[in-house]
Parts: C-alpha cells; sequence; structure tokens
C-alpha cells in the first residue's frame, strides 16, 4: 500500500506522517491549521483543503486529533468519502465513544481499526515504539506494516472498539499507582522527619524489585496459576498491615495503604490466604459484579 493518508498534523500526528514517509509511502495531509502542513510539504508530503479531500487520496486514512468525538464530528462532514476507506483512528476517548466511531464507519461503509500510542511524539517510528491496536486479524495482516512503520513492536490486542479504552485505563492505573506511592511514601517520610529528597533518593533502590514484582505477577495472573507462590497473599497481607499501622502512627493519610489491605483482607476472607496474591483479581473481578 502506497498511499496513505494523516488527518491530525500536532506533534505527535506530524510524526505519524513522517514515519509513512520514510517507509516510502506518498502522504497526503490535512490539519485544522493549514499552516502546520507546510513543513510537512516541505519533506515531501501532499496538503488536502478538506478532510475529504484527504480521505478520498488514498485507500487508508490515520487519524489522530484530539478525541474519538472529534474524530466523530470530522467524519461526519466527510461521509462522502469514506465508503471503501479505512480509517486507522489514533485519537484517545473512551469505550462508548469508540463504539460510537466504529459504528459511524461501519455504516458509511468504512473499515476501522483503532489504537493507542505509547510513546512520545520522539519516539514515532522506532523498532521498539508500541501501538497498541484493535481490529479483525485479516486487518491486522493488511494494516500491519503501515501500524509498524509507526512503532516496530506494535501489537494487535483484539478486535472490539471498546477494548483499548480498558487497556489505556489498566496501563495507566499501573504507572499512576507507581507515581500515588511515591507520593503517599514521601508523606509518610515528611511525617517521620526524613527528608523527602532522601526518600526521593532511595526510590531507584526500591525500584529494584520491580522486576520481581512483574515476574510474580507474570508468572501468576495470566493463566490464573496462583498455587505454591514465592510469597503467599498471608505474607503480602502482613506486610501491609505493618505499613498501614505505620501510617496511623504517624498521623498521615493513609487512604492508599487501606485500599491495600482492604484488597488484601477480600482475598484473605475468601480462603486464599496460602495463594498468589494475584489472586485477588478473580476476587475483584466478582465482587464488581455483585448487584
Amino acid at each position: 500500500m502506497t498511499y496513505i493518508s494523516v488527518i491530525g498534523l500536532v506533534a505527535i500526528g506530524s510524526e505519524l506522517a513522517r514515519a509513512q514517509m520514510k517507509s516510502g509511502r506518498s502522504v497526503t495531509v490535512w490539519n485544522r491549521t493549514p499552516e502546520k502542513a507546510a513543513v510537512l510539504v516541505s519533506e515531501g508530503a501532499t496538503a488536502a483543503t478538506t478532510v475529504s479531500e484527504a480521505i478520498s487520496a488514498s485507500p487508508v486514512t490515520i487519524t489522530c486529533v484530539k478525541s474519538h468525538p472529534q474524530t466523530i464530528e470530522l467524519l461526519k462532514n466527510a461521509a462522502n468519502a469514506l465508503p471503501s476507506k479505512t480509517i486507522i483512528e489514533l485519537s484517545t476517548g473512551g469505550a462508548e465513544d469508540a463504539e460510537n466511531l466504529a459504528q459511524l464507519l461501519e455504516n458509511a461503509g468504512a473499515e476501522w481499526m483503532l489504537g493507542i500510542i505509547n510513546a512520545y511524539p520522539h519516539m514515532i517510528g522506532d523498532g521498539e515504539t508500541v501501538l497498541s491496536v484493535v481490529g479483525t486479524d485479516e486487518q491486522w495482516d493488511t494494516l500491519g506494516p503501515i501500524i509498524k512503520a509507526m512503532g516496530g513492536s506494535s501489537v494487535r490486542v483484539g478486535d472490539k472498539a471498546g477494548m483499548l479504552a480498558a487497556l489505556f485505563a489498566g496501563l495507566f492505573t499501573v504507572r499512576q499507582g507507581f507515581m500515588w506511592g511515591m507520593i503517599y511514601g514521601a508523606l509518610a517520610a515528611k511525617k517521620a522527619g526524613i527528608p523527602v529528597q532522601t526518600f526521593s533518593d532511595l526510590v531507584p533502590i526500591s525500584m529494584g524489585m520491580m522486576k520481581p514484582y512483574y515476574d510474580y505477577f507474570a508468572e501468576t495472573a495470566p493463566q490464573a496459576t496462583y498455587d505454591d507462590p514465592p510469597a503467599t497473599m498471608r505474607t503480602y497481607a502482613a506486610a501491609l498491615e505493618d505499613v498501614l499501622a505505620s501510617f496511623e502512627a504517624l498521623g498521615a493519610r493513609d487512604e492508599l495503604p487501606r485500599l491495600f489491605v482492604e484488597m488484601a483482607q477480600m482475598g484473605m476472607d475468601q480462603g486464599l490466604e496460602d495463594k498468589a496474591l494475584t489472586a485477588v483479581i478473580d476476587v475483584l473481578a466478582q465482587d464488581a459484579q455483585r448487584p
């Protein structure tokens, strides 16, 4: 596939276009502010004057604007160009918006793949950069080279439009869990009279446990192999109780460690004290389904 269009030329959108040009494709670009296309035109791209013109120029169009709703509005105004085209949507949004976008495209006779970009603009095109996408096996076979031009380690994770919102939420929670863990850790240090700088300097040492923690997770959670773990839920629960007690003794806000204790206790209450801590995933899933 030698022709492709890119709609949305903020910093990351421009890099998406460049990655396609570097792969030898003829690229048509469009942006609400035409001036942002000028640099790409000087590098060999062709500027479209309307969204319809951009979509009409290529069998596949990459959209990367603010959000799914914004993409929906752009495509509604270009409905005449959509039949038989494919849209690779790389904007952000929730599950409902993603499903609405997919439905709009299907009703218009177009195909779609949706993706999230796990990278900063300067990382686009690198072999280790990952775009996580949803779509059919057949679409991945056809469009995989286009997507991998933007991120060489990109993966297909499913075929339902709403899946990506859940994936993003889960991965973002991992990163934010680390950030909020540092924030609460600094709080405990400050309450104890320990300089936050000292705490900060020691965080990288604690991060040495990140790989073993991940290995524990990867060896137990994906296949629900919770038996005979290197550390049981009982062991984690006892350590978490000690942490919570320290926060309480310091008079520090303790919402985060208290949440950890409560979730571990849920697993203990289910008789899973000798299982891996990750068994609490299934407990939490069941709890969320209760009326």
